[in-house]
């Protein structure tokens, strides 16, 4: 027989009445016509463990006469099980709680990496730990929280993955979604109006990412700004909750033109990809799992922002910053990324690193990112950032 030692440490804590041991014993003696001495001689159980098994007094429990008292009840081990944890004293409790809290954390969290980031704090107890994520995420039990989060996310299809941190960052983003809640429904024909619109926001560093995420928001797409987390390798992600279309765009390679190239990729995936990605309930950018859309979301930013017969243009010119600016006003996009796709495209078809230079052109990436309010994981709750973010992305 199987035991889910995750579920009987959760039973412990439920609102559920208690079975009567005593009483359902009392019942069996009558239905048997046994006495008591006669039963627990038969079970070869001594009257002081019997006592101590039904009463929650027993330290350490011996199984087996556990399972022998469970089969002459004909209780069904699991429940007998619970019932006998419910019992238990103070001091049981607080350990089985310690172990509930410990097998949470250990199937949850990559409690090493998350306290390097300042997540955690080294110094925290189990229970505080454990009371900092649920804070974070807005549940008051480890229960609901993996009822109302964990359940639908992953209900469509089993967690692909076994990275803490990438389910970390996952549960964050969706938690954000959630609570936000975007009213307006989502209008793929507005979408297809709206992106050819959006490249000459670009070169407004300070408000161009924020304007247009107000658009998107309007017609049922919710753009978030999340950290990227380095163990994850994930540059961005598209989730579809409640039919409207939500992304995640990070900080990968911390440059400004890697944003927008983010933006678009994803918005590629909404516009093409919508109805895999909701059979999913989301797709993460970087992992491997669909390679092909991602080469042709990878293909659409850049073709959106700078084709390749740009780039054998400006590579001639790329020296000249006169020249670099006049193609970046022509093409409607920030001279950075006339340098970021130079980039590229030199790796790709002539295998020329070019990734560190040309650095002092870049904006500060921060610059355009601080007005989305950027969820951060020292934010106290998810639900505070989520309604800032909320609040300014409704103002039209």
């Amino acid at each position: 027989m199987k035991y889910d030692v995750d579920e009987l440490l959760k039973s412990v804590f439920s609102e559920e009445d208690k079975l009567d041991i005593k009483a359902v014993f009392d019942l069996k003696l009558t239905e048997y016509n046994l006495s008591k001495s006669k039963a627990l001689r038969l079970l070869n159980v001594d009257k002081d463990v019997f006592e101590e098994i039904i009463s929650g007094t027993a330290k350490q429990p011996n199984l087996i006469h556990v399972v022998k008292i469970a089969e002459f009840l004909d209780i069904d081990i699991n429940n007998f099980i619970k019932a006998i944890l419910k019992n238990q004293s103070t001091e049981n409790i607080k350990a089985i709680n310690n172990a509930r809290n410990t097998s949470f954390l250990l199937k949850n969290f990559d409690i090493k990496n998350l306290t390097k980031m300042g997540f955690f704090d080294s110094t925290d107890e189990s229970e505080l730990l454990v009371n900092k994520v649920l804070e974070f995420f807005g549940y008051d039990s480890i229960q609901k929280f993996e009822e109302l989060l964990e359940e639908p996310l992953y209900s469509r299809s089993k967690r692909n993955f076994s990275d803490k941190m990438k389910d970390f960052w996952v549960k964050s983003a969706y938690q954000t979604f959630k609570i936000i809640n975007n009213p307006n429904n989502y209008d793929r024909e507005r979408l297809k109006d709206l992106i050819v619109k959006i490249k000459p926001y670009s070169q407004d560093v300070e408000n161009g990412l924020l304007t247009v995420c107000r658009a998107l928001y309007n017609i049922g797409i919710t753009v978030i700004f999340q950290d990227y987390l380095s163990t994850t390798h994930v540059r961005g992600a598209t989730f579809i909750i409640n039919d409207r279309p939500c992304i995640v765009i990070t900080d990968y390679l911390k440059k400004y033109p890697t944003l927008w190239f983010t933006l678009l990729h994803e918005l590629h995936h909404v516009l093409f990809d919508f109805e895999i990605v909701k059979k999913n309930n989301f797709h993460l950018t970087g992992d491997d799992d669909l390679f092909l859309i991602e080469e042709k979301a990878d293909s659409f930013a850049r073709d959106f922002f700078f084709p390749e017969e740009k780039f054998q243009f400006i590579k001639r010119h790329i020296n000249s910053p006169f020249l670099v600016n006049k193609l970046a006003k022509e093409s409607e996009i920030h001279p950075s990324q006339v340098y970021s796709f130079f980039s590229w495209y030199q790796e790709k078809i002539y295998h020329k690193n070019y990734h560190a230079a040309f650095k002092e052109y870049y904006p500060d990436l921060s610059l355009a990112v601080k007005k989305l309010n950027p969820l951060s994981w020292e934010d106290s709750t998810i639900k505070e950032a989520s309604e800032k973010i909320k609040e300014i992305l409704e103002i039209n």
